[in-house]
């Protein structure tokens, strides 16, 4: 089977949360499981991190000319090989060589070049995927170009879209189509939702099969409390949107190799070895170090969907218990 991930991160060459985490693992995990015969690929941008950090490691495979409603723009194809995995990185330094990915007033140009490009340059690379996994708003144009304009170059080849964070939708204006995209008039329909472009809600209509990130995150989103107004889009997808929750890198997070670590342990050493590196944060962080005081630890972003404010919330009255945060 020819699988090919889709996604604007993936470590260790750029990543800002969970989705690189994913993307740098979940990959190689799925090729080793399919064993012989299974190519399994992935394609990100070249943001200038990426080549100042891996630039002198990556082939350059071709360039080709992508169109975006009125024009055509370049892009480089760069690639390398990674546990077993080809990755491919898509260059153009006006809508990547920034300083950060994200953030930036065209965001929705960028990642719709980007779209464009992935199902463009694959006939020039010779391979075919049986599937294309595509994650987020910002790889949310390829379900709907499979479906419409490259349906004839893409047959037989299937789409998934994952849902990783709900909150960020990929909202343009209603011009957006015309302006940049440049998908036929008939496709402002699948595009419009709110009075406005919605780059997530075209991709879960127009994907084959539709995901997110545990069983427990698929049912909050058929609810409108959670979904940020996509609850009914979602929920008319049926049994074709399902959760399968994110699995850890085994071999990064292995308590008995994991680099940095104040004790290596195993399930026999389990207890003691996790004392000695609570206790060494306590330390490192200027706590009172003591064993029996419960740790908390939050590793978040600090955004509103992230719980801050649930935190706040009990905070006086938490950190009134034998408690460090």
């Amino acid at each position: 089977m020819k699988i090919l991930y889709v996604a604007s991160e993936a470590l260790p060459f750029a990543a800002s949360g969970g989705l690189g985490d994913v993307m740098g693992s979940l990959p190689s995990a799925v090729s080793s499981c399919l064993g012989e015969g299974s190519d399994v690929r992935v394609i990100m941008p070249m943001y200038k991190s990426v080549k100042d950090k891996f630039g002198a490691s990556l082939f350059f495979e071709r360039e080709i000319y992508v169109p975006l409603a009125w024009r055509r723009q370049f892009c480089g194809i760069w690639s390398t090989e990674r546990n077993g995995v080809k990755y491919y990185f898509l260059d153009n330094e006006f809508y990547f060589k920034r300083d950060s990915m994200y953030g930036s007033f065209d965001d929705g140009e960028r990642f719709a070049f980007f779209s464009r490009a992935v199902v463009d340059l694959l006939p020039s690379l010779d391979w075919m995927p049986d599937v294309i996994h595509c994650n987020d708003w910002q790889t949310a144009l390829i379900p709907l170009l499979l479906r419409t304009e490259y349906h004839a170059a893409f047959p037989n080849t299937k789409s998934v879209f994952t849902i990783h964070n709900i909150e960020y939708q990929g909202k343009a204006n209603l011009s957006f189509n015309y302006d940049v995209i440049g998908l036929p008039r008939e496709c402002d329909e699948i595009l419009r939702f709110d009075d406005c472009t919605n780059l997530m809600k075209a991709a879960i209509v127009t994907a084959d099969q539709v995901s997110t990130v545990s069983q427990t995150y698929c049912q909050e989103l058929r609810y409108p409390y959670y979904a940020h107004g996509m609850s009914q889009v979602l929920s008319s997808r049926g049994g074709d949107f399902t959760g399968i929750t994110n699995g850890i890198d085994m071999k990064l997070f292995n308590p008995m190799t994991t680099a940095g670590l104040a004790a290596h342990y195993n399930e026999k050493t389990f207890h003691e070895g996790k004392v000695q590196n609570k206790l060494a944060l306590q330390k490192e962080l200027g706590l009172p170090e003591d064993r029996d005081t419960a740790m908390l630890a939050m590793v978040t972003r600090l955004a509103g969907h992230k719980g801050i404010d649930l935190l706040c919330y009990i905070l006086e009255g938490l950190l009134a218990q034998n408690v460090q945060l």
